[in-house]
């Protein structure tokens, strides 16, 4: 589905891309995803024409702590390292370019330990990473991020007073039965038909962290869930 959002963004005029479709740029800032090991991670690199490295960083999904990243390039390779020593060594997959690209693998190493790494080219924005979420919120990028996290968290706990709290009504949530949710006490009584198996499901592997934006909202869990900048404003049940 996270595909399919993209590519509805860039059909929109939105200046989004995904690898091999998105529109060329001076300055990109892509966002990646994928593993280290068997380490979920989030990975954002600033790349100019001719895929010179210019900024990044990564994390680890359990932790959402940002790690910066130095890097160069040679052609289709990256190396990135850093600063507590650990060290990518990175190849485009899919094409010579991050534009014509559609994933970057390899390995990680740090001392003797060497783990493979497979990241997908998920999207990018024009220019150089800044506050993320401009079009949503004038407040943090962290501010915005506990937010959801806050969300998510209590709707995984079912913690109801928790996770009324964190919502921007009327909350929309698409599935089979529709419902425009009014009021946190109806959301408490319409718990479990908001909250099905499925959307848990897939709410579980929402990453709160560098987040894709679109039309002023940012989605986690491949658009189970958008958020405006009050809280929660869509959830769409598989």
């Amino acid at each position: 589905m996270m595909r399919k959002m993209i590519l509805a963004a860039l059909s929109a005029g939105a200046a989004v891309g995904m690898a091999g479709v998105a529109q060329a740029q001076d300055v990109q800032t892509w966002s990646l995803s994928g593993t280290v090991g068997t380490h979920r991670v989030g990975m954002q690199l600033t790349i100019a024409s001719g895929n010179v490295y210019k900024a990044g960083h990564y994390f680890y999904v359990s932790q959402l702590k940002d790690i910066v990243l130095v890097g160069s390039e040679t052609g289709n390779k990256l190396t990135l390292m850093e600063n507590e020593g650990g060290l990518f060594h990175l190849t485009l997959q899919g094409g010579a370019t991050f534009d014509t690209a559609n994933a970057l693998t390899g390995a990680w190493t740090e001392g003797a330990t060497t783990l493979p790494v497979k990241l997908s080219l998920d999207s990018a924005s024009a220019g150089v990473g800044g506050h993320l979420y401009a079009d949503v919120t004038n407040d943090s990028d962290a501010v915005f991020e506990a937010r959801v996290r806050k969300f998510l968290s209590a709707v995984l706990a079912g913690n109801k007073a928790e996770a009324a709290s964190a919502v921007a009504y009327p909350l929309a949530v698409n599935g089979a039965h529709p419902l425009s949710v009014k009021t946190p006490a109806q959301l408490e009584a319409d718990w479990s038909q908001i909250f099905t198996p499925g959307l848990i499901a897939q709410l579980k592997t929402a990453v709160p962290h560098d987040m894709f934006v679109h039309n002023g909202q940012a989605m986690v869990a491949g658009g189970a869930a958008w958020f405006g900048a009050k809280g929660a404003t869509t959830l769409n049940q598989p």
